[in-house]
């Protein structure tokens, strides 16, 4: 399946530093329906002053979406541009399954 990567929102307040919200979703098509398999929002806070200072790079996800499932999970809550809150398990959770998510991304070609 093809990856689609968006840009959400920008300035978000984070308590590291302001943040962008980034997508990226494997789609498929069922009756007529663009369905996610998965979709996966980044939290990215760039604080780097080099470009290759990847220490003060810091992304985290935020939410996760598997349409066929039924499942919407928010493990960072984000309200009126700041982050709020998060919950620890669901953050743990879509922790692990970024790793393992990229990595096949990665292996299919995607990120080079």
């Amino acid at each position: 399946m093809p990856l689609t990567i968006e840009k959400l929102d920008t300035n978000i307040a984070t308590l590291t530093g302001k943040a962008t919200t980034y997508s990226l979703t494997h789609y498929y098509e069922q009756n007529g329906d663009l369905m996610r398999d998965p979709e996966m929002v980044f939290i990215v806070v760039d604080n780097r002053t080099d470009g290759n200072n990847y220490n003060a790079l810091e992304i985290y996800p935020q939410m996760y979406q598997q349409d066929n499932l039924g499942l919407f999970e928010e493990s960072i809550i984000i309200e009126n541009n700041t982050v709020k809150s998060f919950i620890k398990t669901w953050q743990h959770s879509h922790c692990n399954f970024a790793n393992h998510w990229l990595k096949n991304i990665s292996q299919q070609g995607f990120l080079k």
